[in-house]
């Protein structure tokens, strides 16, 4: 990676995160009570500063930006950057049903060991229901769905200690990525490929 190259990385990241995290905090805290509110300002922001480079209206910074979407989109990080985005998108989803399934199907269970927690005396001996094991099943189904329940129980328990908002940034997060597929997609419709270092 050469110097100018680096240089273009860090002003666009630099003006970026100038624009979306203040963006982001004044549309949460403002315009948007609930979360889902802001979801999609992000892509609303990044798709007017792409309309007005491609316009030719955002001066030097435009020229940056739309070098760097070409080298991202069709350079050697692409598939690393799919993945990854995939990847995250997975890991969020997971923690969302997780927390679901603590909060819904093994809530007795994570009431059980939540109230263990906080009180003075400890029981010696807590019944749990848990999964359970079925007879046709085979061993190692069963030790993923007893997996499954150990971190329902883990993620409802301190989504509830954090006052929903484990669920709630995970859930953020999650539709930031998928967001961000998108975007990634519709770049490479918008950008033609040119050779990239």
């Amino acid at each position: 990676m050469n110097f100018e190259d680096l240089k273009e990385k860090c002003i666009l990241v630099g003006v970026s995160a100038g624009i979306f995290l203040p963006f982001r905090l004044l549309v949460s805290q403002y315009f948007a009570e609930h979360w889902l509110g802001n979801l999609g300002f992000a892509t609303a922001v990044s798709l007017l500063m792409i309309y007005l480079a491609k316009k030719n209206k955002l001066g030097r910074f435009g020229e940056i930006l739309k070098n760097q979407i070409r080298k991202v989109v069709w350079g050697k990080s692409s598939r690393l950057i799919i993945i990854l985005l995939l990847g995250f998108m997975v890991y969020f989803g997971t923690v969302i049903v997780l927390v679901n399934q603590g909060n819904t199907v093994y809530q007795e269970d994570k009431e059980a060991l939540f109230q263990d927690m906080f009180s003075e005396e400890h029981a010696s001996q807590i019944k749990l229901n848990g999964p359970g094991m079925e007879d046709s099943e085979f061993p190692g189904v069963s030790q993923i769905r007893y997996i499954a329940y150990v971190f329902s129980l883990s993620f409802a328990i301190l989504n509830d200690m954090t006052g929903d908002w484990l669920a709630s940034i995970h859930l953020i997060l999650f539709m930031e990525q998928v967001e961000m597929v998108g975007l990634f997609w519709l770049y490479r419709k918008m950008f033609r490929p040119v050779s990239v270092a």
